[in-house]
Parts: C-alpha cells; sequence; structure tokens
C-alpha cells in the first residue's frame, strides 16, 4: 500500500475537555483536513479518530507527544471500523 493512500487510526488520548481539542486543532487542520479527525470524549479512552496517510499518522503521534499529551494506538478489527 502506497504512504500517500489515506488509512483509518483510532487512538487512547489523555485529552480532557473542548478546552484541549482547541489547543490542538490548528496544528491536526495543519497536518490533516478537518474533516479526517475527530475526538469522542464520551468514551472512557477519549477516542481520537483519524483518516490520513502513514506520514500524516506519525506526525499527529509527534505532536501530542510535544504538547504533552498521551496517545497510543487501538488495534481494531476490520469489522469494527466506525462509518
Amino acid at each position: 500500500m502506497s504512504s500517500k493512500s489515506n488509512n483509518f487510526y483510532l487512538y487512547k488520548t489523555s485529552v480532557q475537555n473542548s478546552y484541549d481539542i482547541y489547543e490542538l486543532t490548528p496544528y491536526l487542520n495543519g497536518i490533516v483536513i478537518s474533516e479526517s479527525w475527530s475526538f469522542d470524549l464520551e468514551d472512557c479512552d477519549n477516542v481520537l479518530c483519524l483518516t490520513c496517510t502513514k506520514k500524516a499518522k506519525l506526525q499527529v503521534e509527534r505532536l501530542f507527544r510535544i504538547k504533552g499529551f498521551f496517545i497510543e494506538e487501538l488495534h481494531y478489527l476490520d469489522n469494527e471500523k466506525l462509518n
């Protein structure tokens, strides 16, 4: 698979509230388009859903660490993918 193709990723994060999301938004939008990421803060893992290239995925992971947020990729089965 090409590194330019988009893939779906799920992450457990330490993002807690809308202020945290507000802080990350300009950076996330600089890496991927705004329609390609979202948070589910109602989930116990404060999940980040991300659709992007592998290169962008690595940039997002680095961004979270630089900004002091925990981020851990969650693995799922293909039939569990969110639409």
